[in-house]
């Protein structure tokens, strides 16, 4: 082991050394060298030399040094817990490999865009981009990477619980490994499989694999996987009730992961330490060590281990005989499945991109089956020439072979047509049985939430209730959450990356297409994506108010109202409506500028999507802004509308309105009510002296506000 890290160390130094000779350009190469010996050890050292290669790479012009710079940058954030910066990092470095046809940089970028797509649980995006990648790989015959790529497949499926299937690829993996003398990878494939094996309660299959992984670690400096590793062997020793030797293990573990900053890892090993401490009873390190892997978590975007952490705050409030807390955090559980599942609903749009690829390589292959046939009509008066004017036949040889070729050639993207034809037809299948599966989950989820709302009538009325009781709900409670996750988890994907692809062809279609029918159809398809995407990142913004810290300063009336009114405009396209603004001069309000830009901004716009939906020939707004002793009055007049007293009172219950144009009325009305939630101020609805539509908010002033929300 010794010997292993002095030569490791050895190969560091003299890079360094020769990197003190270069300048200019000729420092790239060496610069991503050492950034990909850095990486796994010393994350900030590998950011500092890769950001460096970067610059001399562009500065050199040089295209493969350029993308090859930008993957490597992208792998050192993806190893900080930066996904979104590293998906940006490696579609830059793919952009450039396709423009020069550099298969090898291709296959890389390919493989990490969908590692980082896989960290971001995008896992559609990922297992396609994998499965190109693959591909690539065996039709060229590069095996650069090939480990890498077999293990992160297998990752997906592990995910998705289909832990035969991810075996299989963890051991092709390990094997091309094997091949490649890669005791790195070896180690990370021995560790996913563990990670299987202990899935599947094959406890003892997971300690050989382990012992065999610690084995090769030895001869190798690489903390991460070491790392995950002993966080391994800490679970299957706490599986085992070993508690003790699970938190030494775990502790070295951490040790490991905080020396590399690695964020994900740091939140698992916290979340199995308080299981183990909840175990044991020992209560007040559990909340410490959630709260840290709470926090990890959100900065690596694993919703996983957030959703593993409501239910150890569960089963902890139980314990301490806290039902309402432990109800809470059960309420906390569903609601974070149920926006997984609102996400996958609308997977089955992915299909059309799918569709529109298949249409596109059929067209592909129509231009170039006519372009085989002018050229062969060419090549026709070519001989013919040659025939009567020069009668050499090693001419018509050289010609003959270049029809060879260019069928050849043909027959060769045929093939890839149709390769690409199956592989559509497969995710396809994939996509509808998912969807046939979420239908399933739809209703046990409904019958679970029915089953959750007597249980909670039950632990208000029985608190005092016999202890065999309230270990039958428990376990109630536990079997819903495991058959939740074993229904939604398996079948959650992220639409935003299909939308996006979708609203991208939709804008590429318009600028391309000229018939007239086709072009409205893609015009209302372009409308409906838009608004999907509206209303995905409207409930976002909702998720993100609840755990937001008020950040008090003065707020900017005059400002907030310009910047809303010109992003409304633009947005609901509202030039046929009037705003007038009657604003106290003297008004001062010190709040929280982002909520009271929230409240402006969704009181502003649903207004106007109401009087759009009306049948009325002056449609005004007037906006009025008032300050009494300990508040601000925000009051919103909707001019010449007179809402029936019936429809006030189903708009304020239901927070929507009944119209056929839109549906996000509500979205915004709660966004307002959240916002004021979180200011402790009120809103009313109501009719004004002349029987118009008033909508009215008042915002308390900073003392007012209870800081600690």
């Amino acid at each position: 082991m010794v010997i292993s890290f002095a030569k490791a160390q050895n190969k560091t130094d003299s890079l360094r050394r020769e990197l003190r000779k270069k300048s200019g350009s000729e420092r790239v190469d060496i610069l991503n060298k050492l950034t990909i010996d850095s990486w796994l050890n010393y994350p900030d050292i590998a950011e500092q030399y890769a950001k460096e290669a970067l610059f001399l790479a562009r500065a050199s012009g040089d295209s493969t040094k350029i993308s090859k710079s930008l993957r490597l940058l992208g792998g050192v954030f993806l190893y900080q817990g930066f996904a979104l910066e590293a998906l940006d990092y490696n579609k830059q470095s793919l952009a450039i490999a396709l423009s020069i046809k550099d298969s090898a940089l291709i296959n890389s970028s390919l493989n990490n865009i969908g590692f980082t797509y896989f960290n971001l649980n995008n896992y559609q995006s990922a297992l396609e981009y994998l499965l190109r990648s693959l591909k690539v790989k065996e039709l060229t015959g590069d095996e650069y990477g090939m480990e890498h790529t077999l293990n992160n497949i297998g990752l997906i499926y592990q995910r998705a619980k289909n832990h035969q299937k991810a075996l299989s690829y963890f051991e092709r993996g390990y094997q091309q490994a094997i091949k490649n003398d890669n005791n790195d990878l070896q180690i990370y494939s021995l560790n996913n499989s563990a990670r299987s094996y202990i899935a599947q309660k094959r406890i003892n299959k997971a300690k050989e694999t382990l012992k065999k992984s610690l084995k090769i670690g030895k001869t190798t400096d690489n903390n991460i996987w070491k790392a995950v590793t002993l966080m391994e062997i800490g679970e299957i020793q706490f599986i085992e009730n070993n508690y003790d030797s699970a938190l030494d293990l775990l502790n070295k573990a951490i040790t490991k992961q905080t020396a590399i900053n690695d964020r994900k890892g740091l939140a698992k090993s916290h979340t199995l330490e308080a299981k183990i401490y909840l175990a044991q009873k020992n209560y007040d390190p559990v909340v410490k060590h959630l709260n840290k892997s709470d926090s990890l978590a959100k900065i690596s975007n694993a919703s996983e281990i957030t959703l593993s952490n409501y239910i150890v705050y569960k089963e902890l409030f139980l314990a301490l005989n806290n039902f309402s807390r432990a109800n809470e955090y059960v309420e906390m559980y569903l609601n974070k499945r149920d926006s997984l599942y609102t996400q996958v609903l609308d997977r089955n749009l992915s299909l059309i991109p799918g569709k529109l690829q298949e249409e596109e390589n059929r067209i592909k292959f129509q231009d170039a089956e006519m372009q085989l046939k002018s050229e062969r009509f060419q090549n026709l008066i070519y001989i013919s020439f040659i025939i009567l004017i020069l009668p050499f036949s090693i001419l018509l040889f050289m010609l003959y072979r270049r029809n060879k070729k260019i069928n050849h050639s043909l027959e060769k993207q045929n093939d890839t047509i149709e390769a690409q034809k199956e592989e559509i037809e497969t995710q396809k299948e994939y996509m509808e049985e998912n969807f046939r599966e979420l239908e399933i989950a739809k209703n046990l989820i409904s019958n679970q939430r029915d089953e959750l709302e007597v249980l909670n009538k039950q632990l208000e009325g029985k608190v005092d209730a016999s202890t065999t009781e309230l270990k039958k709900v428990n376990e109630s409670l536990k079997a819903t959450s495991l058959e939740l996750d074993n229904f939604i988890y398996k079948s959650s994907h992220d639409i935003k990356g299909p939308l996006v692809r979708l609203m991208g062809i939709c804008s590429l279609a318009l600028k391309d297409i000229t018939d007239e029918k086709s072009l409205d159809y893609f015009i209302m398809l372009d409308k409906a994506t838009k608004r999907l995407n509206f209303i995905i990142d409207e409930l976002k913004l909702i998720s993100e108010l609840n755990a937001k810290v008020i950040e008090v300063s003065r707020i900017p009336f005059d400002e907030i109202i310009e910047e809303c009114k010109s992003e409304i405009a633009y947005i609901e396209n509202i030039s046929s409506i009037n705003i007038k603004v009657d604003k106290q001069e003297s008004i001062q309000l010190l709040s929280d500028i982002e909520l009271v830009r929230l409240i402006i901004f969704n009181l502003l716009q649903n207004s106007f999507q109401i009087l759009k939906s009306e049948q009325i020939a002056d449609k005004e707004v007037m906006l009025s802004l008032f300050e009494e002793e300990d508040r601000v009055i925000i009051k919103l007049d909707l001019l010449h509308l007179k809402l029936r007293v019936e429809e006030i009172s189903q708009l304020i219950d239901s927070l929507s309105k009944a119209n056929k144009e839109f549906n996000n009325l509500s979205i915004g009305l709660y966004t307002i009510i959240l916002c004021l939630n979180k200011l402790n101020g009120a809103f009313e609805l109501k009719s004004g002296e002349s029987g118009n539509t008033i909508f009215e908010v008042h915002i308390p002033k900073t003392e007012a506000i209870n800081l600690q929300r």
